[in-house]
């Protein structure tokens, strides 16, 4: 009898204690539905990400930009043009091919076109016949005034291009007459000048190539002057003179300034 009493205590003892535990943890509320977030919790969404166009790619800088500047000194061969008298032709025969120099300086407007002004100086070759009896010859060429020119290239290596030229020049001629006194003529008047040049890029700013230049004078005067700067008039249908050069030269143009 006494067991049965104790084990009954124990259960009930048992059941009071899961009672009070139950109590003290009770279960956890199902969570609620799913629903679309309603801006009410304190946490925002992100942004949102808006794609805009990527900028536009950086060109490249040109391959041998041109520049607004060019220096061009030049090596001449030069070829003169004479034009025969009807009564003395001794001061053409015996004309031949000579060097010289020559210096441009332009401003390129444009890729395309430049202006300036260039100066030409040669020197020919004078051996008149022994039936002229002149000695101690000599004889030389000069053309100086506008440049114009056009270029077919905004960039690459190879500079292509074409001149015109308009201002001044002039042909003369010195020689020791058979009277012994060492006469200069000199035929001058206005200049037309034409020409077309291929040049080479050997460095950025540097290139080299070959021209050819056609120069045409319009004689005005031709005078005949001795060693003491006394001068005479010649008719220039009379006494043969010069009227131009051909000029084949070996040009380098320096290149100045920021790329055009």
């Amino acid at each position: 009898m006494r067991l049965v009493t104790l084990c009954a205590a124990l259960v009930a003892a048992a059941r009071h204690a899961f009672a009070q535990e139950t109590e003290r943890d009770p279960k956890p509320a199902p969570p609620p539905p799913y629903s679309a977030w309603l801006g009410q919790t304190p946490v925002a969404p992100p942004s949102p990400i808006v794609l805009r166009a990527p900028p536009p790619p950086e060109l490249a800088p040109l391959e041998y930009a041109r520049r607004p500047f060019e220096i061009a000194p030049e090596f001449l061969l030069g070829f003169p043009s004479c034009s025969d008298g009807n009564v003395s032709n001794t001061r053409c025969a015996g004309l031949g091919a000579g060097a010289g120099l020559g210096l441009s300086a332009l401003w390129r407007v444009s890729p395309y076109f430049a202006l300036g002004a260039t100066l030409n100086a040669l020197g020919f070759a004078f051996n008149p016949p022994d039936s002229s009896h002149l000695s101690e010859s000599r004889a030389g060429g000069l053309f100086y005034g506008l440049l114009g020119r056009v270029y077919f290239a905004d960039h690459g290596p190879v500079e292509p291009y074409v001149e015109l030229g308009l201002g001044g020049g002039a042909d003369r001629t010195s020689a020791r007459e058979a009277n012994d006194v060492k006469y200069s003529d000199m035929a001058s008047g206005v200049a037309f000048r034409a020409g077309a040049a291929i040049e080479f890029y050997v460095s950025r700013q540097l290139r080299l190539g070959p021209a050819l230049d056609w120069t045409r004078f319009r004689v005005r005067q031709l005078q005949r002057c001795d060693p003491t700067e006394a001068c005479v008039d010649l008719d220039s249908s009379s006494y043969g003179h010069g009227v131009g050069f051909t000029t084949l030269s070996v040009r380098l143009t320096l290149s100045i300034g920021p790329g055009l």
